[in-house]
């Protein structure tokens, strides 16, 4: 997001708010309205002016979400929400005005209007809130934009939050208003990379608020704890922070706290590929979440839900993973509906609030902490996300594509609420996911347009600067070499699977590029000493990181993968077979059949090296009727190409021939599908 200068949010703003709310006193204009004909104007008593306000300041930043958003899909420049967002941080400043001059409120209101100290430091906080989502967010290397800037923004942020926990009651009627005021703080302290500030203010803040007894505060500063443990990578700190809170909300017998900070502790297990621990830890809360007392509560049981199905997934009970998420579903379903309810009303607002109400039977309501990263649009991205991931049979590709485009417009409609800063990596994740499903069909013209609606939305939010891209460059420029892999442009290929597979902290992304880097140079017609040293080196990397594994089912499919380039590299048919067969066999257990389908053609022509010529027609007509199955013609056509070099050797001259012609038309039909988009350039 683009930057707001400095000195049209903090000098500009508080300008026109004093000159809007009349408060500089002694300098009045000429032209300047009586008492009696403000009081008016205004039509209202004078106790709602600060409420009016603050809703007109929310107005205008409804009114800047939608034009920024508008700007996402225009190719024309505009900056009106700047002034909206000016205009509101006007209206807040103008609030400001009424709580620190009583002699202008008695002068231009007729009476003096008695805004109370909760009144400014809510205010006080809002403005905090307004400049961290519009003066500091985006990139940093915009040309309107310099690091002076930002620190002055960050600067009048941090002033207001300094200023509000000054004047804020220090009740426990107005904790609320406190803990809100430090968690702001917090956030900003993480922003600057200030850690040890950070950790120091969430624990002693914990530590209030449980002698306060304030628990829902006791649990959110626990989880925002256990989120700055986990995005620095101690996920040790992050789990037993969970855990305490675990323990407290038992002991005080809290349900939806306990299912709460246990779903959070799921989702890092989950996370971080603990799968024993994670399953360990999900049957357990079973019986917790189909408590009565969590039926108020669907966002913490969509959650689970969808952790679980990860989790069974993982560790290979398909079944189990899809009824689950048909259960994510049914929770969704009612989080919709609750969540349109309290929309309707006026409840609530979206973009993922710390709190979210909740209606009880008696007709009173209760605000309940929600799951950190859990707001309705982006839980509804990641149950479909999912969803996709567990669908398994023939119609793989149409249902698993209908439930990505399901995400798709979830986050769709959640971008048009505000620029929602947690939906734009997920956005990201569920358009590589549309590559992927395309490059594994070979719809390569469909993969082409997901990889370029990629680039264009990093491009479009100007996060080419940011930790986002380099989150994510990997996993992009991975699927920008397998595109290149697929039509045939392998020296492009090779460059860009080498960029991934040269990481010193290898992840999902490495082990692909290396298997499919490995797989490149073993599969050319004549490689050279160069080639299979190279593939030797990689074989040997990827060994060593298969050595320890805990056996979920994508530890399974990179086995499988192993095997294969083992069984490409070894010059020995017998060990070759091995490891071909070790594969087929991992393939069956994960219901992987691309892979499996290729195995199958390797094995035949491995075996009709040898002059097996029953075993190798049958190994090939199993992974031709696998290739059929999926719509597969270049599989398919590998497969007919190894029946014909069969008929050929048993002296079928005719049959070879038919099966020639057959060969040539599916592989017509394969470069049919990548002719026009080869010329299409984009650049990771």
């Amino acid at each position: 997001m683009t930057c707001l200068q400095p000195f049209s949010v903090c000098f500009e703003a508080e300008q026109a708010a004093s000159s809007n709310s009349n408060s500089k006193v002694g300098r009045e204009s000429d032209d300047r309205p009586n008492a009696t004909a403000e009081q008016q104007q205004l039509i209202l008593p004078p106790e709602q002016v600060h409420t009016t306000m603050w809703a007109m300041a929310e107005s205008h930043l409804y009114q800047a979400r939608k034009q920024y958003n508008d700007i996402l899909t225009s190719d024309a420049p505009n900056n009106n929400w700047q002034a909206s967002v000016i205009a509101s941080l006007s209206c807040l400043y103008g609030v400001l005005r009424l709580c620190e001059s009583p002699k202008a409120q008695t002068r231009y209101f007729g009476t003096s209007i008695i805004l109370n100290a909760d009144t400014e430091a809510q205010t006080r906080l809002r403005i905090a809130q307004v400049l961290a989502e519009w003066g500091v967010q985006g990139s940093r290397s915009d040309s309107n934009n310099t690091n002076g800037e930002d620190e002055e923004n960050e600067s009048e942020e941090e002033r207001q939050l300094q200023r509000a926990l000054l004047v804020v009651p220090k009740t426990d009627n107005y904790a609320g208003t406190k803990y809100a005021i430090v968690a702001a703080q917090c956030r900003l302290f993480l922003r600057r990379g200030e850690l040890s500030w950070a950790e120091q203010r969430l624990k002693a803040t914990v530590a209030d608020a449980q002698q306060r007894r304030q628990y829902r505060w006791t649990q959110f500063f626990t989880l925002e704890l256990s989120n700055m443990y986990y995005t620095n990578g101690d996920h040790r700190r992050a789990v037993a922070a969970l855990q305490a809170a675990i323990q407290q909300a038992q002991q005080a017998s809290d349900k939806i706290g306990n299912a709460t900070m246990a779903v959070q502790q799921l989702g890092i297990l989950v996370q971080i590929r603990s799968w024993v621990s994670a399953n360990t830890l999900a049957g357990s809360l079973v019986l917790l979440i189909a408590d009565p007392a969590l039926f108020r509560v669907p966002h913490i049981r969509t959650r689970f839900w969808t952790l679980y199905s990860a989790a069974a997934a993982m560790r290979g009970d398909i079944a189990d993973a899809q009824e689950a998420c048909g259960r994510a579903r049914e929770a969704l379903k009612e989080w919709q509906e609750r969540f349109a309810t309290q929309l309707a009303e006026g409840c609530t607002a979206d973009s993922g609030a710390t709190f979210i109400g909740i209606h009880l039977e008696n007709g009173t309501s209760e605000s309940t902490l929600r799951i950190r990263g859990s707001c309705y649009y982006e839980a509804h991205a990641w149950v479909m996300l999912v969803s996709a991931q567990v669908v398994r049979g023939e119609d793989y590709y149409e249902r698993a594509s209908g439930f990505l485009r399901l995400a798709l417009e979830g986050i769709a409609r959640g971008e048009a609420s505000g620029p929602t800063k947690q939906l734009l990596p997920l956005k990201i994740h569920v358009l590589l996911c549309i590559v992927d499903i395309n490059l594994s069909a070979l719809f390569i013209s469909e993969a082409k347009s997901a990889l370029d609606r990629v680039m264009s939305t990093l491009a479009t939010h100007d996060c080419h600067a940011d930790t986002l891209w380099r989150s994510c460059c990997d996993a992009i420029t991975l699927r920008w070499a397998m595109y290149k892999h697929r039509i045939g442009e392998f020296g492009e290929a090779i460059e860009a699977y080498r960029c991934v597979a040269d990481q010193q902290y290898p992840g999902d992304p490495c082990y692909t590029a290396r298997v499919n880097l490995a797989v490149l140079y073993l599969s050319k017609p004549d490689p050279t000493e160069i080639d299979l040293a190279s593939a030797q080196q990689l074989l040997t990397l990827l060994e060593k990181e298969m050595a320890n594994t805990a056996g979920s089912e994508l530890d399974k499919i990179r086995c499988a993968l192993l095997q294969l380039v083992q069984g490409m590299a070894s010059k020995e048919p017998v060990k070759a077979k091995t490891h071909l067969l070790a594969c087929l066999r991992l393939c069956n257990e994960a219901v992987e059949a691309t892979l499996q389908g290729w195995t199958l053609c390797l094995l035949g022509t491995m075996v009709l090296s040898i002059g097996q010529y029953e075993q190798a027609m049958k190994m090939c007509a199993a992974g031709q009727s696998i290739a059929q199955r999926a719509n597969d013609p270049l599989q398919n056509a590998a497969a007919i190409g190894i029946l014909s070099k069969i008929e050929q050797a048993v002296g079928d001259p005719e049959r070879c021939a038919q099966l020639n012609q057959v060969d040539e038309r599916l592989l017509q039909q394969f470069n049919a599908q990548i002719v026009d988009v080869s010329a299409d350039k984009i650049v990771p």
